[in-house]
């Protein structure tokens, strides 16, 4: 069984500074509220592995599949479920579209469907106060 969700957002930065933001790897649990503690390298790389902690506590791995100017992929697994997330990015002048997309698989990921309906659009959000630099928008219901 496997879930998806998308959406789209026109984001006041530069896409070098979103795909900054992307692959900031360590500091994703501070703008993902899934992601309870990622350790690992501090420089994002594609054979880099990181260990991730999520709600409520399970423990897996992080790490990058793409990291091109205008995509980059993140894939992250737990115990019975597997997400692949592609943040798409387009430059429009001195903003960027940015496109997230992602898939679910596992179990786990059959059980949450339900929970993960809406999660792009938020997640797209929070990636917004990120690069404004706000502090992460606090929603209890909403953990993705």
């Amino acid at each position: 069984m496997t879930a998806t969700g998308s959406a789209t957002l026109l984001i006041d930065a530069p896409r070098e500074r979103v795909r900054e933001v992307l692959l900031d790897a360590l500091a994703l649990p501070l703008w993902n509220s899934a992601f309870l503690s990622l350790t690992g390298p501090p420089a994002a790389t594609l054979d880099a592995e990181y260990r991730i902690t999520v709600r409520p506590g399970l423990k897996g791995t992080f790490g990058y599949e793409a990291m091109d100017p205008g995509l980059v992929r993140m894939v992250w697994q737990v115990p019975g479920f597997r997400e692949t997330g592609d943040w798409r990015l387009g430059a429009e002048g001195e903003r960027t579209l940015v496109r997230h997309d992602f898939t679910h698989a596992g179990p786990l990921a059959a059980m949450l469907r339900r929970a993960y309906q809406g999660v792009a659009g938020l997640r797209l959000g929070r990636l917004q106060a990120r690069i404004r630099g706000e502090a992460r928008p606090s929603d209890p219901s909403r953990h993705s």
